[in-house]
């Protein structure tokens, strides 16, 4: 199976970032009909970490944020 190239992210990107993860996390939970604790849980992320983040109060880190790549972009 070939392996789909993907291309890296344009520099302009880097502005929106936190507000298209956030966006892109709250599609999935709701495309899935799942709950912020499951996908929290789905991500192995702790729960409390992706809230907080989801209502903009903190950030997460680039490991944190691949793990939650993993899984939507799956």
């Amino acid at each position: 199976m070939k392996k789909k190239e993907i291309k890296p992210i344009a520099k302009e990107q880097l502005k929106n970032l936190t507000k298209d993860c956030i966006m892109l996390i709250n599609d999935y939970i709701v495309e899935n009909d799942i709950s912020v604790h499951a996908f929290a849980k789905k991500c192995k992320v702790h729960p409390n970490q992706l809230y907080l983040f989801l209502n903009a109060d903190r950030g997460l880190n680039l490991t944190t944020m691949q793990k939650i790549a993993d899984v939507i972009s799956k």
